[in-house]
């Protein structure tokens, strides 16, 4: 057989950003091409170890744990095209979406709704279900319109409605369970403004009147704070307006910094620490 080119790193220790989880693989791997990928899944075979790959490390979970061999996808991060007529962008799936919603800026394009964080790959972000805000859009792996898997095998599978269909449902929320996603093409949008309107509320008013809450804006979400009956509800909605330039406005009025960081941030970290 060939000789095996690709270098994994011992003694890497994982955790996942909230540092709730970790683990210590035997190998630790970020190949930059196929080729680097097929050689570490044929030294995970002749050493009869298990490979599971990690991308921003954002679930709260140890769903990227391993003791086997452990593959960052984040130097494979490449936009491969963008389809402005059908709307659509298929990047490799190490990206991460903070540089994805760049690129298609300067297409005039847009993904229908995100997470709560952009520092998360396009692989990880579908293969965990990540979820987004309003009851109008789905979960993430629902703007998924085809991606590509390679298999233990070393063979890539090509996924979508009409290209192995069965596998490209599962493989849309695939939980690192069905190989290594190498692309992933996804359905944008045009490029669109959104006004936010956030104030304070209670949580039994937020529940007794969900519905309300849920058809006034196109994204809705409320932030509970624990041990007590605090919420903020925040709306968002299409807006015409011009945007504010980046740089502009740091940290908002005085009442956003103080509930986004002075009280959410450091609430967080307390309640992390109990």
């Amino acid at each position: 057989s060939a000789v095996l080119q690709v270098q994994g790193q011992a003694g890497f220790r994982f955790q996942n950003w909230a540092h709730t989880y970790g683990c210590s693989p035997e190998l630790y791997f970020q190949p930059s091409s196929v080729q680097e990928l097929r050689e570490i899944l044929e030294l995970a075979r002749q050493r009869d170890r298990r490979v599971k790959v990690v991308g921003g490390g954002h679930s709260p979970s140890d769903i990227a744990c391993s003791d086997g061999f452990l593959v960052n996808m984040g130097r494979m991060n490449r936009v491969l095209q963008v389809d402005k007529e059908k709307q659509q962008v298929t990047v490799e799936g190490g990206i991460l979406l903070s540089d994805l919603n760049v690129e298609l800026d300067r297409h005039g394009l847009a993904l229908a709704n995100l997470g709560a964080v952009a520092e998360v790959t396009a692989a990880g972000v579908i293969g965990t279900g990540t979820h987004n805000t309003g009851i109008g859009h789905g979960i993430l792996p629902t703007q998924v319109v085809a991606l590509t898997l390679l298999c233990a095998s070393g063979d890539i599978l090509e996924c979508s409605e009409s290209a192995n269909p069965e596998v490209f449902q599962a493989a849309r929320l695939h939980l690192g369970c069905l190989g290594i996603v190498l692309s992933v093409t996804f359905q944008c949008v045009e490029q669109f403004q959104l006004r936010e309107v956030a104030f304070p509320s209670t949580l039994p008013e937020v529940l007794e009147h969900l519905e309300q809450h849920l058809t006034r804006s196109r994204y809705f979400r409320f932030l509970w704070f624990p041990h007590s009956d605090n919420v903020r509800i925040i709306y968002q909605d299409p807006t015409t307006q011009a945007g504010i330039p980046a740089g502009k406005q740091l940290f908002g009025t005085p009442s956003d910094w103080i509930w986004d960081y002075a009280v959410g941030f450091h609430l967080l970290e307390f309640l992390l620490w109990i």
